[in-house]
């Protein structure tokens, strides 16, 4: 074999495993197939293939796409898993996809720094799945949102990756507090189990579990949340002294564009056609002013009271 053709034609083998791992491959692969490094540095020289990482190489020289930068992490640390918010996007959820690829690694592991992946060791790698030989390693679903949520920045990012996980229906409730139990103590614990009590309740973000707290504030304790109505859902329903039924609609910066703005005046006036009050809570007044909103949510209960009497 030469530097002349492409060695994927030639040796029996290789293009099964550059296939299966997006073009890409460790110099052990290559070995055992029979391509020596003198071979490898030939491809190299002759610019068909790249070097990746010290020991992975990429059968093209083209840029990496987002699967290929995923094998050439646990190509690199061909002991680890693709792990966290990752191996979450690796499975299809959406929204959390991190910069780098983070890789979860046997403490005894101890591969190289790599630009662009971030390396987590740990000592809790019994269960996971050890076959490795057939698809990009990833640690299971539950596991990749606890991981994810304790290895977040901040706690909010780790109680919206988990109410999110479970919305878009990759783990449920009771795998991820299985998880959590099983986990010890990790960053952001307390967070992530109040953003499951939140999902257990149908909250669907990080908001809309924030605001729960204002409303208990408020005196506003009997609430319902994602409550059916004419094929909609609403954010949360109230039922006040009175019997009023006020819906609490948390809005986000998706709700400033003309059209959502038409949308929500939609649903507020269907709700007001069935005799329900709406009032709208911007994200920004739960995380930024919440004082004053709880001020008016009291004002809107002890209004009802006033009328029960």
């Amino acid at each position: 074999m030469s530097g002349r053709r492409r060695p994927e034609f030639d040796v029996p083998g290789l293009a099964e495993v550059l296939e299966r791992q997006h073009g890409l491959a460790r110099r052990g692969q290559l070995r055992v197939l029979g391509i020596t490094d003198k071979h490898v540095q030939q491809q190299l020289e002759a610019g068909r293939w790249q070097l990746v990482a010290p020991e992975v190489v990429s059968a093209d020289n083209g840029r990496l796409d987002l699967w290929q930068r995923r094998w050439r992490a646990v190509l690199h640390a061909p002991t680890g898993w693709v792990g966290g918010r990752s191996a979450l996007a690796a499975r299809g959820m959406v929204g959390f996809e991190p910069p780098d690829i983070h890789l979860l690694v046997p403490r005894n592991a101890r591969p190289l720094p790599l630009a662009g992946v971030v390396l987590h060791v740990s000592d809790r790698i019994e269960g996971l799945d050890p076959g490795r030989s057939e698809r990009l390693p990833l640690t299971p679903a539950a596991r990749a949102v606890v991981d994810g949520g304790a290895w977040s920045p901040h706690p909010r990012l780790a109680a919206g990756l988990v109410v999110d996980a479970v919305r878009q229906g990759f783990v449920s409730v009771a795998e991820v507090d299985s998880e959590l139990g099983s986990a010890g103590r990790v960053r952001h614990k307390v967070a992530m189990r109040e953003a499951l009590l939140g999902a257990r309740e149908g909250a669907e973000s990080v908001a809309e579990i924030d605001v729960a707290p204002l409303l208990r504030r408020a005196g506003i304790t009997n609430f319902r949340r994602q409550v059916r109505a004419g094929g909609r859902r609403r954010d949360i329903e109230a039922i006040l002294a009175d019997g009023t039924i006020l819906v609490v609609e948390v809005d986000g910066e998706a709700h400033e564009t003309a059209e959502r703005r038409w949308a929500d005046a939609d649903r507020d006036m269907e709700a007001a056609a069935d005799g329900k009050i709406t009032v709208r809570v911007p994200t920004y007044a739960v995380r930024h002013d919440d004082a004053r909103a709880v001020t008016r949510l009291r004002r809107i209960a002890e209004a009802a009271q006033r009328r029960a009497l």
